[in-house]
C-alpha cells in the first residue's frame, strides 16, 4: 500500500526536512480519501491494531523530524493527548519531554519523566528504557543535545506563516490553574480577556496558552502588541500589520480610498480559523472593543484573547482574572527547610530567576525564610519577584528584604528590551496611575491609609471628603475593574472589603503624601476607627458580644494603624480614648502582649497630664501597661515589684469609676499581694453593686477562689449563680469562665457525663468568642472529661489537638497540661511505657521556661509524674530523683493544688519504701491542701491501699489526721 511504501521511504537515511515532507504526505493519506483502501477485509480480520501501530509510528517519526528542525510550536498539546491515550508508549513520552524542553518548560519535562517512570513501574513493573533515562539525565544536566535548537524552516516548502508569537527566553513558572482556565474558556467563548494588575504576567500567560493551542487554529495564532500604540484609532491598523493583511484596493472602490481597517480585517479573516491575541488593551479600551466587536460579528471562526487591566466591556466577553502568584507559607513554617515553600510558584520563580543571574543559587534551609518574606512582601507579583531576584547579583537576600520598604527604588533596571512603562516596578504602577481620572486617583490615595482593607461604609467616610461629589463606591468599582483594588468577602460579617496589593498601597501612599492629603486622610481614618471602638466597647459585655468582637477583630490592623497615627501625632486625648476603648477587647481576646505594648506607649504619651473626662481610660491603660509589664513579664516579679505595680495602678483608679471593670481592681490587687482576706472582702462587697455585670463578676471571682481552697459546695453555689447571671446579661466570655470552674468541679466529683456536657459548651462558646486557637485549656478539660465518661479515644483526640494548638502558639504550660493528661490516659490503661513519652516531650519545652509561675508549676507536675512512673516500675532511686526535681522546680511557690499533687506522689514513694506512717501523713497533708479528699488520684489510691494494709485502718486514720492538722514538710 502507498502508506507503507511512503513510511519505508521516510525511514531511509535522509535529511530531516526531506523525511518530514514524506511523512506528512503519508499521514495525509491516512486522513484523506485513501483511507478507504485500509477498510474491508484486513480490518475485519483484526488488523486494526497493526494499522494503528503504523500510524503512531509515523506520527512519532514526523514529530522527531519537526523537533530536529526546531519546529516545536503546537507539538506539546498534540503529544499530551497521544501520551494520555498511550501511557506506556515510551517513545511518545520521550518526544513530549523534548517538546516541553524546547518550549522552555524544562521542569515540566522532568515532571513528565517522573510520571512515566511511576506508570511503567505500577503497570509493568519495569524501569524506563536506557534511551529515556539518558534523555532525563541530559535534561537534568541542561545539555543542549537534549533540547533541539530552533533553525530556519526547510527550503522544500516555505508555506504561509502561522504565528508571530515570540520565542520564550525564560521558563514559565506556575499558572497551571490559569492556563487550564484559559484553555477551557477559549473552547466555549470567542472573546476571553485576561485581567489583572500590572506585572501579574498577563502577556506571558496569553502567549504561552496561544502557543499551546496553535494546532487548534489552522490559520495561526497572532499577537497584536498594543503597548506601543498611541490611540484607539490605530488599534485595527496594528492588527492588520500583525496578521499581514496588505493595504490593497478592492475591485470597484474609488482610487485612493480604502475601507476602514476593522472592515478590511474582518473581510480578510471572514473564512479563516485563527486566534488573535490583543495584548495590553487598558489604554485603548474603545479601540480594542471596537476591533473585537467588529471582527467577532463578521468572522465566525476567529477567537480573540485579550490582556488588559480592566475588561473590554463587550457582551459575550469571558473574564479570566490573573492574580498574583500563590504565596508560600509564613516564614516560621518555612524555617524547618525549603520543602515547605518550594511548592509555591512565587518561590520557584524567584529561585529560577536568581539562578539565572547568580549561578548555583538555590533555596536551601537558610535562605527559605528570607525568600518567603520577599515573595510575600511583593504580593507574589511576578514582575516584582523577577526584579528582586535580579538584585541577587549585587545584594544578599537579607539586604533585599530590608530594602523592600523602598521597593520602587530597589526594583528598577529591568529588561532593556521592554517598553519603558514595563521596565521597572514604579513604571508599571505609574502607567496605571496615569490612566486614572482625578476622582479615581483621590479615592485610591485615600484607600492607601487602610491597613487591613476597608468596608464600604469606612471607605465612604474616609475617602468621601477627598473626592467631593463623587460616588465613592462607584469609583471603587471602576478601580476594581482596573485591577487596582480587590473586593473580597469579609469572613467576619459577610460584607465586601476593599483591599490593595501592598505595592499599589505603597505607591498610592506616596502620591497622597506628595499631594499634601496624607495627614488629613490619616486623621479621618483614626476618627473613623475611634468611633467604631467606642461604639463596640460596651457591647463586649452584652448579648452582642460575639458580633462586635468579630468586627473589632476584622478591623484589628486598622485599629492598630489608627492608634499608631494618634501616638505619632502626639494626640494624647485621641490615643487614650482609643486605647481605653480597646482594653477589654484585648483582654477577652487573650492579647496580653498586644495590650501591654500599646497601653505603655499611650501612657508614656499622656505622662502626668490626663485629659479631662478620661480618668477611666487612663486607669485602664495604666493597669494593662503596668501589670502586663510586671506580673506578665518574662520572669516572676519579686514582692517589692508587685507592691510597686499595685500602688501605681490603684493611684490612677477614680473613687467612683464609670467603667465596670475598674470596680474589680481593688480586690484583684489585694489578691495579687497575697492578701486573700482583703480580696475576698472586696469581692463580697461588690455583690451588692448596682451593675449586674459587676455583681456577676464578683461572684465568679469568689467561686474560683473557693475552688482553689477546695470548698466545693461554696464554689458550686457561686459559680452556678455567676453562670446564670452572665447568661441573663448575655456575656458569653465571662459565662465561659464560670462554666470552666463548674467543669473542674464535675471532674473532681467524677461526674463524667456532666463534665463532657460542660466541656463541649465551653469549647463551643470559647471558639465563638475568642477563637479556637485560644481554647487549648478547655480542650484539655474536655479530653479529661471524655476519658472520665468512658470515651478515651475521643479524649485522646481532644488532648492531642490541645497540645498542637498550645505548641503552635508557644504556650508551654498549656501544652504540658495536655501532655500530662495524655500520660494519665496511658497510665489508666496500664501502659507505663507509653505514659513516659508525653512527659519527656513536655520537659523539652518547659526546662528553659521556668522563670514564670505557670511553666514552673507545670514542670514540677511533670517531674512528679515521672517519679510516680518510676516508682510503679520499682525504680525507687529514679523515683526519688524525679520527686526531688519536682520540689526544686516548685521552689517556695505556695500554690496549694500543685503542692497537693506533689504530696500524693511523695506519699506513693514513701509507701513503696515501707514508710507507711509518713505516707499516711502526706495523704492527710494533700487532703488539707486540696480542701477535699481526692478520690480520682491513682497515686493517692495506691499509697492509701499500701499504708492501710500495713498500718491497719485505725493507725492509718490517726496518721492521716495528724498530717491534715500538722502537715509534714514536702521532701524526698
Amino acid at each position: 500500500m502507498e502508506f507503507e511504501r511512503l513510511l519505508a521511504v521516510a525511514r531511509a537515511p535522509a535529511a530531516p526536512a526531506e523525511r518530514l515532507v514524506v511523512l506528512r504526505r503519508a499521514l495525509g493519506l491516512w486522513r484523506g480519501p485513501a483511507l478507504a483502501e485500509f477498510a474491508g477485509a484486513e480490518f475485519a480480520d483484526g488488523a486494526a491494531r497493526r494499522w494503528e501501530e503504523l500510524r503512531l509510528a509515523a506520527v512519532e517519526d514526523r514529530v522527531e523530524a519537526e523537533l530536529a528542525l526546531g519546529l516545536h510550536r503546537g507539538l506539546v498539546a498534540e503529544l499530551e493527548g497521544l501520551a494520555a491515550a498511550h501511557p506506556l508508549r515510551e517513545r511518545l513520552h520521550g518526544l513530549l519531554m523534548r517538546a516541553l524542553a524546547a518550549s522552555g518548560r524544562r521542569a515540566a519535562a522532568l515532571e513528565r519523566y517522573e510520571r512515566t517512570r511511576r506508570e511503567l513501574a505500577e503497570q509493568l513493573g519495569v524501569d524506563p528504557s536506557a534511551e529515556l533515562a539518558a534523555l532525563h539525565l541530559a535534561l537534568l544536566r541542561g545539555e543542549p543535545a537534549a533540547v533541539p535548537v530552533p533553525v530556519p524552516a526547510p527550503a522544500a516548502g516555505p508555506g504561509p506563516r502561522r504565528s508571530n508569537l515570540p520565542l520564550a527566553l525564560t521558563s514559565f513558572v506556575g499558572r497551571e490553574q490559569e492556563r487550564a482556565a484559559v484553555r477551557e474558556l477559549l473552547g466555549k467563548a470567542r472573546l476571553v480577556t485576561l485581567t489583572g494588575p500590572g506585572g501579574a504576567g498577563k502577556t506571558r500567560l496569553a502567549v504561552e496558552v496561544a502557543a499551546e493551542l496553535a494546532d487548534r487554529y489552522p490559520d495561526g495564532v497572532w499577537l497584536v502588541p498594543l503597548a506601543p500604540v498611541g490611540s484607539s484609532a490605530e488599534v485595527a491598523q496594528a492588527a492588520l500589520l500583525a496578521v499581514g493583511v496588505p493595504d490593497v484596493l478592492r475591485v470597484g472602490e474609488p482610487l485612493g480610498v480604502l475601507p476602514p481597517p476593522v472592515e478590511r480585517l474582518a473581510e480578510a479573516l471572514e473564512h479563516r480559523r485563527l486566534l488573535l491575541v490583543l495584548d495590553n488593551c487598558e489604554h485603548l479600551l474603545d479601540g480594542a472593543a471596537e476591533l473585537a466587536a467588529g471582527l467577532l460579528s463578521r468572522a465566525p471562526h476567529v477567537r480573540v484573547l485579550a490582556t488588559s487591566r480592566e475588561p473590554l466591556g463587550l457582551t459575550g466577553e469571558s473574564l479570566c482574572p490573573v492574580p498574583s502568584l500563590p504565596l508560600p507559607p509564613l516564614a516560621p513554617e518555612a524555617a524547618a527547610g525549603p520543602d515547605a515553600v518550594l511548592g509555591s510558584p512565587a518561590v520557584r520563580l524567584f529561585a529560577d530567576r536568581a539562578a539565572a543571574v547568580r549561578p548555583g543559587f538555590r533555596v536551601d534551609a537558610d535562605r527559605a525564610p528570607l525568600v518567603v518574606d520577599i515573595c510575600r512582601a511583593l504580593d507574589g507579583i511576578p514582575l516584582a519577584i523577577e526584579l528582586a531576584a535580579a538584585r541577587t547579583r549585587s545584594l544578599t537576600l537579607r539586604q533585599i528584604a530590608d530594602r523592600l520598604d523602598d521597593r520602587f527604588r530597589l526594583l528598577a533596571g529591568g529588561d532593556r528590551a521592554a517598553l519603558p512603562r514595563h521596565r521597572t516596578l514604579r513604571a508599571v504602577v505609574d502607567w496605571s496611575w496615569e490612566l486614572l481620572e482625578d476622582a479615581e486617583r483621590a479615592v485610591l490615595a485615600g484607600l492607601s491609609v487602610f491597613a487591613g482593607g476597608a468596608t464600604p461604609v469606612h471607605a465612604e467616610r474616609v475617602c468621601g471628603p477627598l473626592a467631593p461629589g463623587a460616588d465613592v463606591i462607584g469609583v471603587i468599582a471602576a478601580l476594581i475593574d482596573k485591577s487596582l483594588v480587590r473586593a473580597v468577602e469579609d469572613g467576619a460579617g459577610g460584607e465586601v472589603r476593599y483591599q490593595l496589593l501592598e505595592t499599589v498601597r505603597a505607591y498610592a501612599a506616596e502620591r497622597s503624601a506628595e499631594s499634601g492629603a496624607a495627614a488629613r486622610t490619616a486623621d479621618a481614618h483614626a476618627a473613623c476607627f475611634l468611633a467604631l471602638a467606642e461604639r463596640a466597647e460596651p457591647e463586649l459585655r452584652g448579648p452582642e458580644q460575639v458580633r462586635w468582637s468579630a468586627r473589632l477583630d476584622a478591623e484589628r490592623d486598622n485599629l492598630h494603624a489608627a492608634l499608631g497615627h494618634l501616638v505619632a501625632a502626639g494626640d494624647a486625648a485621641g490615643a487614650l480614648r482609643l486605647a481605653g476603648a480597646l482594653v477589654w477587647f484585648w483582654i477577652t481576646g487573650d492579647r496580653a502582649g498586644e495590650a501591654g505594648g500599646w497601653a505603655l506607649a499611650v501612657r508614656e504619651l499622656v505622662g502626668g497630664r490626663v485629659p479631662p473626662g478620661l480618668a477611666d481610660a487612663h486607669a485602664l491603660c495604666t493597669t494593662v501597661a503596668v501589670l502586663v509589664g510586671t506580673v506578665g513579664g518574662p520572669e516572676e516579679p519579686g514582692p517589692a515589684a508587685v507592691r510597686q505595680a499595685v500602688a501605681t495602678v490603684l493611684a490612677t483608679v477614680p473613687d467612683r469609676p464609670a467603667h465596670p471593670v475598674l470596680h474589680l481592681l481593688r480586690p484583684g490587687c489585694a489578691l495579687l499581694l497575697d492578701d486573700r482576706p482583703a480580696g475576698l472582702r472586696g469581692l463580697r462587697e461588690l455583690l451588692g453593686h448596682a451593675d449586674p455585670w459587676v455583681r456577676a463578676a464578683a461572684r465568679l471571682g469568689l467561686g474560683h477562689l473557693a475552688l482553689d481552697e477546695g470548698r466545693l459546695e461554696l464554689a458550686t453555689e457561686h459559680l452556678e449563680r455567676a453562670d446564670r447571671a452572665f447568661e441573663r446579661i448575655g456575656d458569653r466570655w465571662a459565662r465561659n469562665a464560670a462554666i470552666g470552674g463548674l467543669l473542674e468541679l464535675a471532674l473532681i466529683r467524677g461526674d463524667g457525663p456532666t463534665a463532657v456536657r460542660l466541656g463541649e459548651e465551653a469549647y463551643r462558646t470559647g471558639a465563638e468568642t475568642a477563637g479556637a486557637d485560644h481554647c487549648a485549656p478547655v480542650l484539655v478539660q474536655l479530653g479529661r472529661a471524655r476519658a472520665e465518661a468512658g470515651d478515651p479515644v475521643r479524649g485522646r483526640q481532644d488532648l492531642e489537638r490541645a497540645v498542637g494548638i498550645a505548641e503552635r502558639l508557644g504556650e508551654p504550660a498549656n501544652a504540658a497540661a495536655g501532655l500530662l493528661a495524655l500520660s494519665d490516659l496511658a497510665r489508666r490503661s496500664g501502659d507505663l511505657v507509653a505514659a513516659r513519652a508525653p512527659l519527656l516531650h513536655a520537659l523539652e519545652s518547659l526546662d528553659a521556661r521556668t522563670g514564670r509561675a505557670e511553666p514552673r508549676r507545670a514542670a514540677a507536675l511533670v517531674h512528679s509524674r515521672l517519679g510516680c512512673l518510676a516508682e510503679q516500675q520499682h525504680d525507687l532511686d529514679e523515683a526519688a530523683r524525679r520527686h526531688a526535681e519536682a520540689l526544686a522546680a516548685l521552689r517556695q511557690d505556695p500554690h496549694r493544688r500543685t503542692r497537693a499533687v506533689l504530696a500524693e506522689g511523695l506519699a506513693a514513694l514513701a509507701a513503696a519504701r515501707g514508710a507507711h506512717r509518713h505516707a499516711a501523713e502526706l495523704l492527710g497533708a494533700a487532703h488539707t491542701l486540696h480542701g477535699y479528699r481526692p478520690t480520682r488520684s491513682p497515686d493517692a489510691a495506691r499509697a492509701t491501699e499500701a499504708a492501710t494494709r500495713a498500718l491497719g485502718p485505725t493507725a492509718f486514720a490517726t496518721a492521716y489526721a495528724h498530717g491534715r492538722h500538722q502537715p509534714p514538710e514536702l521532701r524526698v
